[in-house]
């Protein structure tokens, strides 16, 4: 086996992450730990700070319209059932793309809702062509901004103008964008976007993001309640926000972590860097013989996610050997989208993902298309 690994399962959780991020998760839990809202002593207000200066930069980076509706949460997944369960009733329509991850799809099963799915095209992409022609029907729309199965940057600008049109809300899964490229929530025409601090963004995982519009955050329900460490005189939950969503202690040394990563955040550098990755690697591997590569050869319409599907040979054997003999840690298997792999065509089988971050180089891209040739 080898002894240097190769990491290629960002989609999954990003490694390396920034620099910065654990030497001040330790700082913090060592010399600075202390509890928000909760006193007011120099410690408290300086961990107080911390925060604001987070969704600070969270609000600038993204576009959202306030600071005061970044909201924390305990995850990706929390921030989606957030939304869904907070918003969405048993029998309400909720209309999705054929790539949603289990984090969308559960959640809508568990209360009951109406799911509805956007066909999808041979590239991996939502066929808005093939949109329900009763827009006005649906309580609301949760949608990939690209798949982790494809890779494929989903037409959101094209749908949220539908959406609008009709009034329905849009809900983003920004999952394997945020923090690969900028985007503006307000130019998506996004009224929830979720993301995770510990993909993409390069900060420690148990972290979520969720950014609101402050209409679509007064028609939530809070999912959780209980202490925030404000109006602590009375038994209702508090009416303003970041409060009414973050009941219970937030993770600071989380937050700690992401604001560190922040600080050294450059978006356009990221793109660029994974555009060449996407370049060198396509072109490496696309006649190599008995593989399928999901989703199209349009090089600016991806992100650094490829899933291939090995033809001759069982997929979970070829990862088994890419972390053996080539010392390659990939992701085989559904992804826990097995909606994706349905409309893909691999289901029940799968692929092998091999997913890049900013820390991926070019020795390691050709390295791996080696291994896919000799392995194919």
């Amino acid at each position: 086996m080898y002894t240097k690994m190769i990491y290629f399962d960002n989609a999954a959780t990003s490694f390396p992450k920034a620099k910065g991020v654990s030497d001040a998760m330790k700082r913090f839990l060592d010399e600075e730990c202390a509890n928000v809202g909760r006193g007011s002593y120099l410690r408290a207000q300086e961990a107080g700070l911390a925060v604001i200066e987070t969704r600070e930069k969270i609000r600038d980076l993204f576009d959202c319209p306030d600071e005061k509706h970044v909201i924390f949460t305990g995850g990706m997944t929390v921030a989606l059932n957030m939304v869904i369960k907070g918003f969405v009733s048993r029998g309400d329509k909720v209309l999705v793309s054929s790539f949603e991850h289990n984090s969308v799809i559960r959640p809508l099963v568990q209360i009951g809702a109406e799911i509805v799915r956007i066909p999808a095209t041979e590239n991996g992409v939502s066929d808005l062509e093939k949109l329900p022609e009763n827009l006005s029907d649906f309580r609301l729309c949760v949608h990939t901004f690209a798949s982790n199965v494809s890779g494929m940057i989903q037409p959101i600008r094209e749908l949220s103008r539908s959406l609008k049109s009709a009034g329905v809300p849009l809900c983003i899964d920004a999952a394997q964008t945020a923090g690969h490229f900028p985007f503006s929530m307000k130019d998506l025409g996004a009224d929830a976007v979720c993301m995770p601090a510990h993909k993409g963004l390069l900060g420690p995982q148990g972290l979520g993001v969720l950014c609101l519009t402050p209409g679509f955050a007064d028609r939530l329900d809070p999912l959780i309640s209980g202490g925030t460490g404000s109006v602590s005189d009375s038994s209702d939950i508090p009416p303003f926000y970041p409060d009414r969503l973050e009941a219970g202690t937030l993770n600071l040394p989380g937050i700690i972590g992401l604001k560190a990563a922040l600080d050294t955040a450059d978006f356009d550098a990221v793109r660029a860097h994974e555009l060449q990755l996407i370049t060198r690697f396509q072109n490496a591997i696309r006649d190599v013989p008995f593989i399928r590569i999901l989703g199209s050869d349009d090089i600016d319409r991806r992100v650094g996610v490829y899933s291939v599907d090995f033809l001759r040979k069982d997929n979970a054997e070829i990862a088994f050997r890419l972390e053996t003999e080539y010392g390659i840690l990939t992701r085989c298997g559904l992804h826990c989208a097995p909606d994706a792999h349905r409309a893909l065509g691999t289901f029940p089988n799968g692929t092998v993902r091999f997913s890049f971050s900013l820390a991926t180089t070019f020795d390691e891209i050709d390295f791996a298309a080696q291994a896919i040739a000799e392995l194919s």
